[in-house]
């Protein structure tokens, strides 16, 4: 069977072992001949509906479940329609503005799961784009300098580099994955692919919830963990009982300090833990296998085998067959970097988290890495604001330890930074607040500032 896409995948899987096990969450469980029949149902509903434009175009999907994600996903597949899937949380405007800006054909809302969700649909008018690549889904960008815009993949380009990636994140047949949050974040629709090519099994919740998470990971003996380092903080947080089921941990989107390393050391002895650095546009780019804790935590490693990784003018640029389409390699998302003496890379975020403050360029990430040093820090987020009377300023959101004083941290602060560098606003938050794809909220984090600060 000549596989196209990735419900080919999942048909070519429910031949072979109909009876597996491919996904879990929380009360609700299917195999893959269950998903198959699942994806056929909806698909034949689907068909009785859907508009004539919508027929080889591109559609925005809103599921309210993980469960409902794929199912969507995989059932626009088979009828030859690009799925995107959305953010939650996104205001009836801003999905319009993505429908408008992207030229998309629909909306497929779907509340529910299993084989008889409710589906909601939406016709824009809009005729379908010409796509000079095999394109099979869309991605959303983070959209945070205006609307995401929708970026399109073959089923190669994430598909042709599983080989390379899941031996390195211990990927296999036999895998119990655990995972959370939206498919709609890159990250986690890749990383559920990448267990749907070999046949593994992938473990989910609902629920923000570190210990019933753990219960789960106990009760199908996950052996490989994929979660931002914000989830995995909330985790050795919570659950304090060793998980030595979980043989694999990879990680990125933020980085690891001393602390996270050595806590997550001792909650999943185990487990070898990978830090790695991609990008929607890119797939995987470096990677490296954090076992001292004290290591420079901007060192994101090596590239992956057949990747190119060079610097210019202080940008990354990225040389690799496995992009998005219509991007020109190499290619930088305007990420700065530097490469050491060995060919690691080291990071030091986007080029626009830079904050020119009286004349001095200050980097937010390693502001963080400067604050997560101090002891009594647990988190800390650093965001630029606008002074009336300095200018670019900078505020730090931090998460504290229970038997650390405020007083003694903004001490510490004081004592490590420079002057220059110290923020002009220090806020204590009870947690940072995370979007549905589990990355910082930066438009919540102001608002409970705002609130947390005015209540004590």
């Amino acid at each position: 069977m000549m596989v196209r896409n990735d419900y080919d995948l999942l048909c070519q899987w429910a031949d072979r072992q109909p009876d597996h096990l491919l996904l879990a969450d929380d009360a609700w469980s299917c195999t893959y001949q269950e998903m198959r029949q699942s994806v056929t149902f909806f698909a034949d509903r689907l068909k009785q509906r859907r508009p004539l434009a919508w027929e080889n175009g591109d559609v925005l999907v809103l599921a309210d479940s993980l469960p409902g994600q794929l199912t969507a996903f995989l059932a626009l597949q088979a009828m030859g329609i690009r799925p995107t899937l959305l953010h939650h949380g996104m205001r009836p405007e801003e999905q319009r503005a993505i429908l408008r800006e992207n030229h998309l054909q629909g909306l497929l809302c779907v509340r529910g799961e299993g084989k008889n969700p409710d589906l909601q649909l939406e016709e824009t008018g809009i005729s379908p784009c010409c796509h000079s690549e095999p394109d099979i889904l869309g991605v959303l960008s983070s959209g945070s300098t205006g609307t995401p815009k929708v970026m399109y993949r073959t089923y190669d380009s994430w598909a042709g580099f599983f080989p390379v990636q899941n031996p390195i994140f211990r990927v296999a047949s036999g895998t119990r994955l655990f995972l959370h949050g939206s498919l709609s974040f890159t990250g986690n629709l890749n990383t559920l692919l990448s267990v749907l090519y070999e046949g593994g099994t992938v473990i989910t919740s609902e629920y923000l919830r570190c210990r019933h998470w753990a219960d789960l990971m106990r009760r199908f003996q996950a052996d490989v963990l994929y979660l931002i380092p914000t989830k995995l903080q909330l985790m050795t947080a919570a659950v304090h009982a060793p998980l030595s089921s979980v043989q694999s941990i990879f990680t990125g989107s933020q980085l690891l300090s001393a602390r996270n390393i050595r806590e997550l050391r001792q909650l999943f002895p185990s487990a070898e833990l990978i830090l790695y650095y991609g990008a929607s546009e890119l797939n995987y780019i470096t990677y490296a296998v954090c076992e001292d804790p004290e290591r420079d935590p901007r060192n994101l490693g090596r590239p992956f085998p057949g990747i190119g990784v060079n610097v210019r003018e202080g940008l990354i640029y990225v040389d690799t067959a496995y992009h998005v389409s219509g991007v020109t390699i190499p290619f930088t998302v305007r990420d700065a970097g530097w490469l050491n003496e060995r060919g690691e890379l080291m990071f030091e975020g986007r080029r626009d988290a830079w904050v020119n403050k009286g004349g001095v360029k200050l980097s937010t990430i390693r502001l963080e890495n400067e604050l997560r040093a101090i002891r009594g820090v647990r988190e800390a987020v650093v965001l630029p604001y606008r002074d009336p009377l300095r200018g670019s300023a900078l505020a730090a959101f931090l998460v504290k330890d229970a038997d650390r004083e405020k007083r003694e941290i903004r001490q510490s602060i004081r004592r490590r930074l420079k002057p220059i560098e110290r923020p002009g606003r220090i806020v204590f938050l009870h947690e940072i607040p995370l979007n549905d794809r589990g990355k910082v909220d930066q438009q919540a984090i102001w608002h409970r500032a705002e609130t947390e600060e005015m209540s004590e």
